[in-house]
């Protein structure tokens, strides 16, 4: 298992949904999401509630890459919700 914790500089987080740039997204991602621990794996399936952009999904994978937890990642959203943006589908 793979266990990731979102950090907040401060009390306040920001939430995904409210940042209406791509950009904007994946910075929040890049900053907030961390990994607490796991162990090496060969796949892992990273689920997530809800994809807009899909910045969060996309930052949690190229963190798990780059730090060599996993040789392939798949991911699975609930929902998608549409806002105008080009959702990110590879790394």
């Amino acid at each position: 298992m793979v266990d990731l914790v979102k950090v907040y500089q401060g009390n306040i987080p920001i939430a995904q949904k409210s940042l209406s740039k791509i950009e904007e997204r994946l910075i929040n991602a890049r900053e907030t999401i961390q990994i607490k621990s796991a162990k090496k794996f060969n796949r892992v399936l990273i689920i997530d509630d809800a994809i807009g952009s899909g910045a969060t999904i996309h930052e949690t994978a190229l963190k798990l890459k780059s730090q060599h937890y996993c040789k392939h990642i798949y991911a699975y959203s609930i929902i998608g919700s549409y806002k105008g943006f080009d959702v990110i589908r590879e790394i």
